[in-house]
């Protein structure tokens, strides 16, 4: 394999396609999900005519301290195989308030090769603001400031747990929804677009009905802006992401659902 395959920022978008999905704010209490969940996916990178098995992604669902609140994290693995060249470990981390499953705190932890980052985000209900540090490379570059009206914002992985409690009946065909998601310090406008139910397998063969999203991207390394991202999710009452694909400037990307435990 040549070591000229796109380098971090791939890896990144691949821990992060999980998480692209999330819709506008509503109050409710958490149904779909409970401490214990476990579910993992395996990610594909698609390079010339070749299917490459590049990361594996874990999240799960677990107890806080607090019994108001509930903490969810994310692992994206590269195989060892490409450890040698290129090694890449990302870690989220977010504590969701239970009954209302908007975001308290969120982090993330970062290695891609010779990159390192780590970011840390308070979100203030009462004042509608969120507070940021990021800090890359070992603090060679900090940057920190405060996010104002910041009502209903999300970071990435609670904004994929929030988007599990929507009723999917109440969608109407081509329904588009933007949402405001923080990535990197910045918000960025989600567009996601219902397009139907269709069937979807996962990486084990397993068949599953699902609602179909299309979720905008933003312009930079990986997508040009004008990809869709396809989101599968099942129509049961667990809500699962089963699958995600979207092509890249160079390539194409494919996450399947490889298992799910402690569903509720």
């Amino acid at each position: 394999m040549s070591h000229t395959m796109p380098r971090y920022s791939f890896f990144r978008k691949l821990t992060l396609l999980c998480f692209i999905i999330t819709f506008a704010n509503t109050a409710f209490a958490q149904k779909s999900f409970a401490p214990g969940e476990v579910l993992t996916y395996k990610a594909y990178y698609h390079w010339g005519v070749l299917w490459l098995p590049a990361a594996n992604i874990t999240l799960k669902v677990l107890p806080n301290e607090n019994p108001n609140f509930l903490t969810i994290k994310a692992n994206g693995i590269s195989f060892k195989r490409y450890d040698l060249f290129f090694k890449v470990r990302e870690n989220f981390e977010s504590t969701i308030f239970k009954n209302t499953l908007l975001p308290i705190e969120a982090r993330r932890n970062a290695i891609e090769g010779s990159y390192s980052a780590q970011e840390h985000y308070r979100f203030n209900d009462s004042a509608n603001t969120i507070d940021y540090n990021i800090s890359v490379n070992e603090g060679k570059t900090k940057n920190s400031g405060k996010i104002e009206k910041a009502d209903g914002y999300f970071d990435m992985l609670s904004a994929a747990y929030y988007m599990r409690e929507y009723d999917f009946a109440k969608l109407k065909l081509n329904q588009k929804i933007r949402v405001n998601t923080i990535i990197n310090g910045k918000v960025y406008p989600i567009e996601i677009q219902y397009v139907g139910n269709e069937a979807c397998k996962d990486n084990n063969n397993k068949s599953y009905m699902c609602a179909k999203f299309a979720a905008s991207t933003v312009p930079g390394t990986i997508f040009k802006g004008n990809e869709k991202i396809s989101i599968w999710m099942s129509l049961d009452s667990a809500k699962i992401p089963v699958k995600v694909t979207s092509k890249l400037k160079i390539g194409e990307v494919n996450v399947e659902l490889t298992g799910a435990s402690g569903i509720k």
